[in-house]
Protein backbone atom coordinates (compact mmCIF):
# COMPACT_ATOMS: atom_id res chain seq x y z
CA UNK A 1 0.00 0.00 0.00
CA UNK A 2 1.57 3.25 -1.06
CA UNK A 3 1.41 6.24 1.71
CA UNK A 4 -1.50 8.93 1.88
CA UNK A 5 -0.55 12.31 0.47
CA UNK A 6 -0.36 15.47 2.07
CA UNK A 7 -4.31 15.64 0.27
CA UNK A 8 -7.43 14.44 0.60
CA UNK A 9 -7.23 13.03 4.36
CA UNK A 10 -10.36 14.98 5.43
CA UNK A 11 -12.58 13.22 2.50
CA UNK A 12 -15.36 14.88 3.60
CA UNK A 13 -16.39 14.94 -0.44
CA UNK A 14 -17.15 11.23 -0.27
CA UNK A 15 -20.30 11.72 1.98
CA UNK A 16 -20.83 15.83 0.91
CA UNK A 17 -19.28 18.91 2.23
CA UNK A 18 -20.96 20.04 6.24
CA UNK A 19 -21.87 23.50 6.45
CA UNK A 20 -18.04 23.91 8.47
CA UNK A 21 -15.93 22.93 5.90
CA UNK A 22 -18.11 24.79 3.22
CA UNK A 23 -17.74 28.07 4.82
CA UNK A 24 -13.88 27.32 5.23
CA UNK A 25 -13.61 26.27 2.06
CA UNK A 26 -15.44 29.37 0.34
CA UNK A 27 -13.52 31.63 2.78
CA UNK A 28 -10.49 29.34 1.57
CA UNK A 29 -10.25 30.46 -2.19
CA UNK A 30 -8.30 33.00 -3.97
CA UNK A 31 -8.45 32.98 -7.67
CA UNK A 32 -4.93 33.27 -7.59
CA UNK A 33 -3.76 29.74 -7.51
CA UNK A 34 -5.95 28.28 -6.12
CA UNK A 35 -5.29 25.18 -8.62
CA UNK A 36 -1.83 24.72 -7.26
CA UNK A 37 -2.20 24.39 -4.14
CA UNK A 38 -3.29 20.27 -4.16
CA UNK A 39 -5.17 20.90 -0.66
CA UNK A 40 -9.43 20.18 -0.11
CA UNK A 41 -9.93 23.08 -1.29
CA UNK A 42 -9.17 22.91 -4.60
CA UNK A 43 -11.04 19.32 -4.40
CA UNK A 44 -14.01 21.44 -2.69
CA UNK A 45 -14.09 23.95 -5.90
CA UNK A 46 -13.24 21.34 -8.35
CA UNK A 47 -17.12 19.83 -6.78
CA UNK A 48 -18.67 23.11 -6.80
CA UNK A 49 -17.08 25.01 -9.72
CA UNK A 50 -20.60 27.23 -10.07
CA UNK A 51 -20.03 28.71 -6.72
CA UNK A 52 -17.21 30.24 -7.93
CA UNK A 53 -17.09 31.11 -11.38
CA UNK A 54 -19.38 32.34 -13.73
CA UNK A 55 -20.95 29.15 -15.50
CA UNK A 56 -23.84 28.26 -18.42
CA UNK A 57 -25.81 25.35 -17.90
CA UNK A 58 -25.41 22.08 -21.04
CA UNK A 59 -28.60 20.74 -21.17
CA UNK A 60 -29.63 17.10 -21.18
CA UNK A 61 -32.89 16.10 -22.41
CA UNK A 62 -34.68 12.42 -22.78
CA UNK A 63 -34.14 9.16 -21.64
CA UNK A 64 -31.26 8.36 -19.30
CA UNK A 65 -29.12 5.94 -21.39
CA UNK A 66 -28.40 2.84 -19.13
CA UNK A 67 -25.23 1.57 -18.27
CA UNK A 68 -25.44 -1.76 -17.12
CA UNK A 69 -23.13 -3.27 -14.24
CA UNK A 70 -20.81 -6.04 -14.35
CA UNK A 71 -18.07 -5.57 -11.76
CA UNK A 72 -15.00 -6.77 -12.53
CA UNK A 73 -13.32 -7.15 -8.76
CA UNK A 74 -9.60 -7.73 -10.10
CA UNK A 75 -9.08 -5.16 -12.10
CA UNK A 76 -8.42 -3.39 -8.61
CA UNK A 77 -5.15 -5.23 -8.61
CA UNK A 78 -3.76 -4.26 -12.13
CA UNK A 79 -0.21 -3.55 -12.14
CA UNK A 80 1.46 -0.14 -13.75
CA UNK A 81 5.09 1.11 -13.41
CA UNK A 82 4.01 4.67 -12.33
CA UNK A 83 5.55 7.88 -11.65
CA UNK A 84 5.48 6.91 -8.20
CA UNK A 85 7.02 3.28 -8.73
CA UNK A 86 5.05 -0.17 -9.07
CA UNK A 87 1.29 0.65 -7.96
CA UNK A 88 -1.83 -1.07 -8.49
CA UNK A 89 -5.22 0.85 -8.83
CA UNK A 90 -6.84 0.00 -5.83
CA UNK A 91 -3.74 1.42 -3.89
CA UNK A 92 -3.71 4.68 -6.03
CA UNK A 93 -7.13 4.75 -5.37
CA UNK A 94 -7.35 4.49 -1.75
CA UNK A 95 -3.59 6.33 -1.12
CA UNK A 96 -3.75 9.09 -4.11
CA UNK A 97 -5.76 12.38 -5.09
CA UNK A 98 -8.18 10.12 -7.00
CA UNK A 99 -11.93 11.35 -6.35
CA UNK A 100 -13.35 8.94 -9.07
CA UNK A 101 -12.53 6.35 -11.37
CA UNK A 102 -14.92 4.43 -13.68
CA UNK A 103 -13.95 1.77 -16.23
CA UNK A 104 -16.15 0.35 -19.15
CA UNK A 105 -16.19 -2.59 -20.79
CA UNK A 106 -18.73 -3.65 -23.68
CA UNK A 107 -20.82 -0.79 -22.87
CA UNK A 108 -20.72 -2.21 -19.32
CA UNK A 109 -19.34 -0.54 -16.01
CA UNK A 110 -16.67 -3.02 -14.62
CA UNK A 111 -15.22 -0.86 -11.91
CA UNK A 112 -16.70 2.31 -10.53
CA UNK A 113 -14.98 3.89 -7.47
CA UNK A 114 -15.87 7.40 -5.32
CA UNK A 115 -13.21 7.20 -2.95
CA UNK A 116 -13.66 11.11 -2.32
CA UNK A 117 -16.39 12.47 -4.43
CA UNK A 118 -20.20 11.64 -4.55
CA UNK A 119 -21.63 9.64 -8.09
CA UNK A 120 -23.88 12.36 -8.65
CA UNK A 121 -21.12 15.48 -8.27
CA UNK A 122 -20.36 17.46 -11.03
CA UNK A 123 -16.42 17.71 -11.09
CA UNK A 124 -14.34 20.27 -13.14
CA UNK A 125 -12.85 17.94 -16.44
CA UNK A 126 -10.12 21.01 -17.19
CA UNK A 127 -8.18 20.12 -20.35
CA UNK A 128 -10.01 16.74 -20.62
CA UNK A 129 -12.79 19.07 -22.19
CA UNK A 130 -10.50 19.29 -25.14
CA UNK A 131 -11.36 16.18 -26.50
CA UNK A 132 -15.24 17.03 -26.65
CA UNK A 133 -14.27 20.07 -28.15
CA UNK A 134 -12.19 18.19 -31.06
CA UNK A 135 -15.33 15.69 -31.38
CA UNK A 136 -17.76 18.51 -32.24
CA UNK A 137 -15.59 19.79 -34.76
CA UNK A 138 -15.47 15.94 -36.12
CA UNK A 139 -19.13 16.03 -36.08
CA UNK A 140 -19.52 19.53 -38.15
CA UNK A 141 -16.85 18.33 -40.07
CA UNK A 142 -18.98 14.75 -40.85
CA UNK A 143 -21.91 16.88 -41.68
CA UNK A 144 -19.95 19.01 -44.39
CA UNK A 145 -20.26 22.20 -42.22
CA UNK A 146 -16.48 22.49 -41.83
CA UNK A 147 -13.43 21.79 -43.82
CA UNK A 148 -10.31 21.03 -41.13
CA UNK A 149 -8.19 21.84 -44.17
CA UNK A 150 -8.79 25.36 -45.03
CA UNK A 151 -7.84 28.42 -42.91
CA UNK A 152 -9.51 29.46 -39.62
CA UNK A 153 -10.77 32.80 -41.28
CA UNK A 154 -12.81 30.79 -43.20
CA UNK A 155 -15.14 30.55 -40.69
CA UNK A 156 -14.07 33.02 -37.75
CA UNK A 157 -13.85 36.08 -39.63
CA UNK A 158 -13.10 37.87 -36.74
CA UNK A 159 -9.38 36.18 -36.84
CA UNK A 160 -9.22 37.56 -41.20
CA UNK A 161 -6.60 40.00 -40.63
CA UNK A 162 -4.23 38.50 -37.75
CA UNK A 163 -1.96 36.17 -37.26
CA UNK A 164 -4.16 33.16 -37.30
CA UNK A 165 -5.11 34.23 -40.85
CA UNK A 166 -3.85 31.57 -42.93
CA UNK A 167 -3.68 28.64 -40.33
CA UNK A 168 -5.42 25.88 -41.26
CA UNK A 169 -8.09 24.61 -39.03
CA UNK A 170 -6.20 21.35 -38.74
CA UNK A 171 -3.39 22.75 -37.30
CA UNK A 172 -5.57 24.48 -34.30
CA UNK A 173 -6.94 20.90 -34.01
CA UNK A 174 -3.12 19.58 -33.80
CA UNK A 175 -2.20 22.44 -31.22
CA UNK A 176 0.14 23.56 -34.01
CA UNK A 177 -0.61 27.03 -34.81
CA UNK A 178 2.62 28.62 -33.95
CA UNK A 179 0.70 30.79 -31.67
CA UNK A 180 2.86 32.87 -29.10
CA UNK A 181 1.03 32.06 -26.01
CA UNK A 182 2.39 28.69 -25.59
CA UNK A 183 1.54 27.08 -22.09
CA UNK A 184 3.21 23.49 -21.67
CA UNK A 185 6.76 25.30 -22.98
CA UNK A 186 6.30 28.42 -20.66
CA UNK A 187 7.44 27.50 -16.81
CA UNK A 188 5.52 30.86 -15.98
CA UNK A 189 2.20 30.23 -17.71
CA UNK A 190 0.14 29.62 -14.33
CA UNK A 191 2.11 32.44 -12.24
CA UNK A 192 3.42 35.60 -14.15
CA UNK A 193 0.77 37.88 -15.13
CA UNK A 194 3.37 39.27 -17.56
CA UNK A 195 3.11 35.74 -19.44
CA UNK A 196 0.88 35.49 -23.05
CA UNK A 197 -1.11 32.35 -21.90
CA UNK A 198 -1.60 33.17 -17.98
CA UNK A 199 -3.05 37.01 -19.55
CA UNK A 200 -5.44 34.71 -21.54
CA UNK A 201 -6.38 32.70 -18.39
CA UNK A 202 -7.57 36.01 -16.71
CA UNK A 203 -9.87 37.00 -19.57
CA UNK A 204 -11.87 33.71 -19.32
CA UNK A 205 -11.77 34.05 -15.70
CA UNK A 206 -9.33 31.56 -14.09
CA UNK A 207 -6.91 34.23 -13.46
CA UNK A 208 -7.18 37.52 -11.87
CA UNK A 209 -7.52 40.42 -14.71
CA UNK A 210 -4.52 42.11 -15.63
CA UNK A 211 -4.37 45.78 -15.84
CA UNK A 212 -4.21 46.99 -19.82
CA UNK A 213 -5.49 43.35 -21.03
CA UNK A 214 -8.37 43.07 -23.23
CA UNK A 215 -11.22 42.16 -21.22
CA UNK A 216 -12.78 40.13 -24.15
CA UNK A 217 -11.13 36.78 -25.05
CA UNK A 218 -12.21 37.30 -28.47
CA UNK A 219 -10.56 40.36 -28.75
CA UNK A 220 -7.16 39.21 -27.20
CA UNK A 221 -6.46 36.14 -29.10
CA UNK A 222 -6.96 37.35 -32.19
CA UNK A 223 -4.24 40.05 -31.16
CA UNK A 224 -2.04 37.38 -30.27
CA UNK A 225 1.09 37.11 -32.66
CA UNK A 226 2.62 33.93 -33.81
CA UNK A 227 5.71 33.09 -32.43
CA UNK A 228 6.87 30.43 -35.20
CA UNK A 229 5.28 29.10 -38.70
CA UNK A 230 2.01 27.02 -38.60
CA UNK A 231 1.93 22.84 -38.82
CA UNK A 232 5.69 22.54 -37.46
CA UNK A 233 5.38 21.76 -33.85
CA UNK A 234 2.63 20.02 -31.42
CA UNK A 235 2.39 23.10 -29.00
CA UNK A 236 -0.22 22.46 -26.77
CA UNK A 237 -2.15 25.52 -25.30
CA UNK A 238 -5.72 25.73 -24.30
CA UNK A 239 -5.44 29.08 -26.18
CA UNK A 240 -5.84 26.89 -29.78
CA UNK A 241 -8.98 24.90 -27.80
CA UNK A 242 -10.95 28.30 -27.52
CA UNK A 243 -10.08 29.33 -31.15
CA UNK A 244 -12.03 25.81 -31.92
CA UNK A 245 -15.20 27.10 -29.60
CA UNK A 246 -15.16 30.06 -31.63
CA UNK A 247 -15.16 28.50 -34.58
CA UNK A 248 -18.02 26.23 -33.50
CA UNK A 249 -19.71 28.96 -32.28
CA UNK A 250 -19.63 30.56 -35.58
CA UNK A 251 -20.23 27.48 -37.55
CA UNK A 252 -23.78 26.32 -35.19
CA UNK A 253 -24.83 30.10 -35.05
CA UNK A 254 -24.67 28.94 -31.07
CA UNK A 255 -23.04 30.24 -27.87
CA UNK A 256 -20.69 26.97 -27.27
CA UNK A 257 -22.34 25.51 -23.90
CA UNK A 258 -25.37 25.27 -26.60
CA UNK A 259 -23.57 24.08 -29.34
CA UNK A 260 -22.35 21.23 -26.86
CA UNK A 261 -25.90 20.28 -25.50
CA UNK A 262 -27.53 20.67 -28.95
CA UNK A 263 -24.22 18.43 -30.97
CA UNK A 264 -23.57 15.93 -28.11
CA UNK A 265 -25.24 16.07 -24.36
CA UNK A 266 -29.07 15.97 -25.52
CA UNK A 267 -28.01 13.02 -27.89
CA UNK A 268 -26.02 10.51 -25.30
CA UNK A 269 -28.51 10.11 -22.73
CA UNK A 270 -26.65 11.99 -20.07
CA UNK A 271 -27.93 11.30 -16.31
CA UNK A 272 -27.75 15.40 -15.64
CA UNK A 273 -27.28 18.34 -17.10
CA UNK A 274 -23.18 19.79 -17.18
CA UNK A 275 -22.75 23.29 -16.69
CA UNK A 276 -19.32 24.86 -18.27
CA UNK A 277 -17.65 28.05 -17.15
CA UNK A 278 -18.25 31.14 -19.16
CA UNK A 279 -16.41 34.77 -18.77
CA UNK A 280 -18.63 38.09 -18.75
CA UNK A 281 -18.32 37.91 -22.41
CA UNK A 282 -19.38 34.12 -22.92
CA UNK A 283 -15.57 32.83 -24.00
CA UNK A 284 -16.03 28.99 -23.13
CA UNK A 285 -13.86 27.55 -20.65
CA UNK A 286 -14.10 23.87 -18.99
CA UNK A 287 -16.86 22.05 -18.27
CA UNK A 288 -18.48 19.89 -14.68
CA UNK A 289 -20.13 16.82 -15.16
CA UNK A 290 -20.79 13.20 -13.41
CA UNK A 291 -18.05 11.00 -13.91
CA UNK A 292 -20.89 8.46 -15.70
CA UNK A 293 -21.31 11.57 -17.95
CA UNK A 294 -17.73 11.67 -18.82
CA UNK A 295 -17.84 7.72 -19.78
CA UNK A 296 -21.00 8.30 -21.98
CA UNK A 297 -18.95 10.62 -23.85
CA UNK A 298 -16.35 8.17 -24.42
CA UNK A 299 -18.16 5.66 -25.48
CA UNK A 300 -18.84 7.15 -28.50
CA UNK A 301 -15.62 6.02 -29.89
CA UNK A 302 -16.40 2.40 -29.30
CA UNK A 303 -18.09 0.18 -30.81
CA UNK A 304 -20.74 -0.11 -28.03
CA UNK A 305 -21.68 3.74 -29.11
CA UNK A 306 -25.24 2.94 -29.08
CA UNK A 307 -25.65 1.95 -25.57
CA UNK A 308 -25.78 5.80 -25.29
CA UNK A 309 -27.05 6.78 -28.63
CA UNK A 310 -29.04 6.47 -31.58
CA UNK A 311 -26.98 8.35 -33.65
CA UNK A 312 -23.33 7.33 -34.83
CA UNK A 313 -21.65 10.49 -33.84
CA UNK A 314 -18.12 9.64 -33.79
CA UNK A 315 -17.48 7.77 -37.44
CA UNK A 316 -15.61 5.14 -38.71
CA UNK A 317 -14.19 7.42 -40.79
CA UNK A 318 -13.19 10.49 -38.29
CA UNK A 319 -11.56 6.75 -35.65
CA UNK A 320 -9.56 6.51 -38.89
CA UNK A 321 -8.03 9.75 -39.32
CA UNK A 322 -7.59 10.19 -35.35
CA UNK A 323 -5.68 6.70 -35.86
CA UNK A 324 -3.93 7.46 -39.33
CA UNK A 325 -4.05 11.38 -39.85
CA UNK A 326 -1.63 12.26 -36.98
CA UNK A 327 1.76 13.97 -37.80
CA UNK A 328 4.01 11.76 -35.44
CA UNK A 329 6.75 14.62 -37.06
CA UNK A 330 5.68 16.81 -35.01
CA UNK A 331 4.86 15.28 -32.16
CA UNK A 332 8.18 16.12 -29.81
CA UNK A 333 9.28 19.09 -31.48
CA UNK A 334 7.97 20.88 -28.31
CA UNK A 335 7.50 20.13 -24.64
CA UNK A 336 4.30 18.00 -24.33
CA UNK A 337 5.38 15.38 -26.86
CA UNK A 338 8.69 14.93 -25.50
CA UNK A 339 7.21 14.80 -21.99
CA UNK A 340 5.01 12.25 -23.09
CA UNK A 341 7.55 10.17 -24.60
CA UNK A 342 9.64 10.56 -21.73
CA UNK A 343 6.64 8.95 -19.46
CA UNK A 344 6.27 6.07 -22.04
CA UNK A 345 9.68 5.41 -22.86
CA UNK A 346 9.00 1.43 -23.51
CA UNK A 347 5.49 2.21 -25.17
CA UNK A 348 5.84 5.58 -27.05
CA UNK A 349 3.02 6.97 -28.65
CA UNK A 350 2.33 7.71 -32.28
CA UNK A 351 0.85 10.82 -32.61
CA UNK A 352 -1.46 13.85 -31.33
CA UNK A 353 -4.01 15.19 -33.08
CA UNK A 354 -7.82 16.77 -32.82
CA UNK A 355 -6.88 17.97 -29.34
CA UNK A 356 -6.09 14.33 -27.86
CA UNK A 357 -3.03 14.54 -26.14
CA UNK A 358 -1.52 11.06 -27.89
CA UNK A 359 -2.88 8.51 -30.21
CA UNK A 360 -0.88 5.38 -29.58
CA UNK A 361 0.21 2.62 -32.46
CA UNK A 362 -2.68 0.52 -31.48
CA UNK A 363 -5.54 3.23 -31.78
CA UNK A 364 -5.98 3.81 -28.29
CA UNK A 365 -6.19 7.44 -27.10
CA UNK A 366 -5.96 9.88 -24.30
CA UNK A 367 -6.39 13.06 -23.08
CA UNK A 368 -5.64 14.42 -19.94
CA UNK A 369 -6.67 17.42 -17.65
CA UNK A 370 -5.47 19.85 -15.22
CA UNK A 371 -5.07 18.28 -11.32
CA UNK A 372 -5.80 14.49 -12.36
CA UNK A 373 -8.98 14.58 -14.80
CA UNK A 374 -8.18 12.19 -17.60
CA UNK A 375 -10.18 9.86 -20.30
CA UNK A 376 -8.69 7.06 -21.88
CA UNK A 377 -10.13 5.15 -25.02
CA UNK A 378 -9.47 1.67 -26.47
CA UNK A 379 -11.59 1.55 -29.68
CA UNK A 380 -10.38 -1.91 -30.97
CA UNK A 381 -10.75 -3.11 -26.78
CA UNK A 382 -14.38 -1.36 -26.33
CA UNK A 383 -13.14 0.18 -23.45
CA UNK A 384 -13.46 3.27 -21.61
CA UNK A 385 -11.45 5.02 -18.88
CA UNK A 386 -12.76 8.34 -16.85
CA UNK A 387 -10.99 9.44 -13.96
CA UNK A 388 -11.66 13.17 -11.77
CA UNK A 389 -8.74 13.91 -9.44
CA UNK A 390 -7.68 16.53 -7.14
CA UNK A 391 -3.83 16.47 -6.97
CA UNK A 392 -0.98 18.03 -9.03
CA UNK A 393 -0.45 17.56 -12.73
CA UNK A 394 1.69 14.18 -12.18
CA UNK A 395 -1.17 12.97 -11.05
CA UNK A 396 -2.66 12.58 -14.27
CA UNK A 397 0.16 10.57 -15.68
CA UNK A 398 -0.31 8.05 -12.60
CA UNK A 399 -4.26 7.34 -13.43
CA UNK A 400 -3.35 7.34 -17.35
CA UNK A 401 -0.14 4.43 -16.70
CA UNK A 402 -2.69 2.46 -14.84
CA UNK A 403 -5.63 2.99 -17.48
CA UNK A 404 -2.78 1.87 -20.59
CA UNK A 405 -1.78 -1.24 -18.20
CA UNK A 406 -5.84 -2.29 -18.08
CA UNK A 407 -5.71 -1.70 -21.39
CA UNK A 408 -2.56 -4.16 -22.26
CA UNK A 409 -2.90 -6.40 -19.69
CA UNK A 410 -6.81 -6.93 -18.21
CA UNK A 411 -8.62 -6.16 -21.27
CA UNK A 412 -7.00 -7.57 -24.31
CA UNK A 413 -8.77 -7.80 -27.11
Amino acid sequence: MMDEPAIGLERAAADGYDLRASSEHLGRFELQGWDLNADETMRFTHLNGPQFFRHAWVHRTGPISHLRERVDRDLGTTQAATPLGLLTLDDWIEGGPVDGYLVLHHGDIVYERYPRMRPFDKHHWWSTRKALVGAIVAILEGAGRVDVDAPVETYVSGLADTAWHGVPVIDVLDMASGTAAVEVDDPAALTDDTSPYYRYESTVGNRPSVPGVPASTYEYVAGLPRHRPNGEAYEYTTVNTFVLTWLVEEVAERPFPEAISELVWRRIGAESDAVTMVSHTGASSTINSTLRDLGRFGMLYTPSWSTVTSDRLITDRHLDKLRNGGRPEIFARAGAGRLLNELLTDDPPAHNTYQWDFVMPDGDMFKGGHNGQGLYISPDRDLVIAFFGSGDDGSIFTSMKLARSIALTMLSP
